[in-house]
């Protein structure tokens, strides 16, 4: 796998953007106007910047604060 700074945020959005539509799901959130999706998108952002790869998966980091972005706004 390429490092962190090879890997654009457009290609990593593409390859999670189910993510955010996962916990919109199992959380049981209406989002007609995509208010939530796009909380989720904000904080997925924030944990591209902020991720340190010493710390863990990527992709564990992503759900953890997807999920608790979408809980702080419900």
């Amino acid at each position: 796998m390429k490092e962190k700074d090879e890997i654009t945020f457009e290609e990593l959005y593409n390859q999670n953007k189910a993510r955010i539509h996962y916990h919109i799901h199992r959380l049981g959130i209406y989002d007609p106007y995509n208010e939530f999706y796009t909380e989720g998108l904000y904080a997925m952002w924030n944990a591209y910047k902020k991720y340190e790869p010493d710390k863990g998966p990527l992709a564990t980091y992503f759900n953890y604060t997807i999920r608790n972005s979408l809980i702080e706004k419900i």
